[in-house]
């Protein structure tokens, strides 16, 4: 029996009512430190002393979501990603206590069996029954519709075979197996290698023997020396040799990801070689495909300039050769203007077709641009003060090729003129280049522009002394000109008195010639002939440079006109 609550003693009655009060204040205590938790979560106090994240109970399993993200990966495996902060600890800091407390288990050993507990906030992963780690509700990726059970069974699942494949690792019977199995398979390469490369050369031999055959027919034309330097052998084998050369890697990149998936430590890399090879294939064709509109637009600018590019180009040849007339173009600037021209097409195509190159918004293909025009900006200053030159000298017709110009010390017959240099070829056969910006600095005279003008003129001096008669020389110097050929009668020759100086009057013969380029032949014969006119008539060619006069005359008598071992009838 109880005693009634009357005959109870009074401390048991107190006993009552102080057990009545307990659940009120342990629900008091219980609000306040709710409270305290949702104000700071991340506080330090929260968790008690001594315990990790990982320790702490199942009901405190709530989590924060952060912007930082943190793969847990375990021998080499990905386990899972942690995108929740835990009691104060980073998704990084998870990750490391994670892989402490794995690394724990598997010191213990034991079976090693994987399993899953839903908990409060998410899910638990256990290992023979210890817990490893927790996938909160913060932890997965909402947006792509994940889940905690889904990404918990998932993570179950990799830390399982990460398990087995470290427990493998120790396994010195699987090692060895692994070890043989590798080098089985590289004596499997190095066999399919050595195919390859009997099969290539095999095909080489054929396709060049083909390929030499085949230019046989064209020996007539282009004979036998042409034909071989052709090298067309080796740019018929050129894609064989690409094919054998991809085929090898292909052989090697699948060898190796043989060999990594025998050894349990490489064996997530050897599983993610052949995907990866195949993502990037992948991207590449899309990428590919993604730029075929911009590229048929690029055609579309290209062949749109090449048209225009061509009709110009049969225009300016037009003009060039004298069959279109066109008024601010002649035969001699039709060739550069043309150039420019198309210049000016191709240019402004490229800008319009710039932005639909693929690659051209990306920072490589940026930073080459940069990099060209940076080159260019340095480089090009003395380039670009060639070619205003080159169109200075094109466009204000101060020779033009086939003329007949002195520039410097330099004399022939205007060969090209560029947009950097001209070429003269000088009577002596020579070849000589001279940039445009040092023809424009310096005089240039033009034999040639006149000629169809009365000639060339082409002058030589001589001086006579005094004691001479002028008139004298003056029929002396017009006989010897009409004596030499390649001298225009018409006009007839001039002689001048070209100076009065201390001892000899000096005097300047001015010829015409029809042809500017036999100007020195020219000058050679009349020379020649000056002479023998003097001596004839016994005048001394001298330049008085004396005291007194010579007691005979400075003259060669006709007799000793052809002394040893001149020849008569000779120059």
């Amino acid at each position: 029996m109880h005693p009634s609550p009357e005959t109870r003693p009074p401390f048991a009655r107190w006993h009552r009512r102080l057990r009545g009060l307990v659940p009120g204040v342990a629900a008091a205590l219980l609000c306040a430190l709710s409270s305290a938790t949702v104000a700071a979560p991340a506080s330090p106090a929260t968790v008690p002393p001594g315990r990790t994240p990982a320790e702490m109970p199942a009901e405190a399993a709530t989590g924060v979501a952060t912007a930082e993200v943190a793969d847990l990966e375990i021998a080499n495996r990905h386990i899972v990603t942690l995108r929740a902060g835990f009691f104060g600890a980073t998704p990084a800091e998870r990750a490391r206590a994670v892989e402490e407390r794995i690394s724990a288990v598997v010191e213990k050993g034991g079976p090693m069996v994987v399993t899953t507990r839903a908990i409060e906030g998410g899910v638990a992963v256990l290992v023979d029954g210890d817990l490893v780690f927790r996938v909160l509700g913060t932890d997965v990726d909402a947006e792509v519709g994940e889940t905690p059970t889904e990404v918990s069974e998932r993570a179950a699942g990799n830390l399982q075979r990460a398990l087995d494949e470290m427990r493998e690792a120790r396994d010195s019977r699987a090692i060895i197996s692994a070890v043989v199995a590798s080098l089985l398979a590289t004596a499997v390469l190095a066999g399919l290698l050595w195919l390859l490369v009997r099969g290539y050369r095999w095909a080489a031999r054929r396709i060049a023997a083909l390929a030499e055959r085949r230019a046989a027919r064209f020996e007539q034309s282009l004979g036998r020396q042409a034909t071989l330097q052709l090298g067309l052998g080796k740019l018929a084998v050129a894609p064989i040799r690409l094919l054998a050369v991809l085929v090898g890697f292909l052989l090697a990149y699948e060898w190796l990801g043989v060999v990594l998936k025998q050894f349990p430590y490489t064996r997530p890399w050897g599983e993610t070689l052949l995907a990866n090879l195949l993502h990037a294939l992948g991207e590449f064709v899309l990428k590919a495909l993604e730029a075929v509109p911009g590229l048929l637009f690029v055609l579309i600018i290209f062949f749109i300039a090449r048209f225009f590019v061509r009709i110009l180009r049969t225009i300016f040849a037009g003009v060039e050769q004298g069959r279109v007339h066109v008024p601010w173009v002649d035969e001699t600037t039709a060739r550069p203007t043309g150039r420019l021209v198309s210049a000016g097409i191709w240019l402004l195509a490229l800008v319009a077709a710039y932005p639909y190159i693929p690659g051209s918004d990306s920072q490589a293909f940026k930073g080459i641009g940069v990099f060209v025009g940076l080159m260019l900006s340095i480089g090009s200053s003395g380039v670009v003060n060639q070619v205003v030159s080159g169109l200075m000298l094109m466009y204000t017709r101060s020779f033009r090729p086939g003329e007949f110009v002195k520039v410097g010390d330099t004399e022939g017959i205007v060969r090209s003129i560029g947009f950097l240099t001209t070429q003269i070829e000088t009577l002596r056969r020579e070849n000589v280049t001279i940039p445009n910006a040092v023809i424009v600095s310096n005089v240039t005279r033009n034999f040639s522009r006149f000629k169809d003008e009365g000639g060339v003129k082409v002058t030589t001096a001589i001086t006579i002394g005094y004691d001479t008669p002028w008139r004298q020389v003056h029929a002396m110097l017009a006989q010897a000109a009409g004596r030499t050929d390649g001298i225009l009668r018409d006009p007839p020759p001039r002689i001048l008195q070209t100076a009065l100086l201390d001892y000899a009057v000096e005097y300047t013969v001015v010829v015409s010639i029809a042809e500017p380029a036999t100007r020195l032949i020219v000058l050679d014969a009349l020379h020649a002939h000056v002479q023998d006119v003097f001596n004839e008539h016994g005048v001394q060619i001298m330049s008085p440079r004396y005291e007194a006069d010579p007691v005979q005359p400075k003259v060669v008598p006709p007799d000793a006109w052809f002394k040893s071992p001149a020849r008569p009838g000779g120059g």
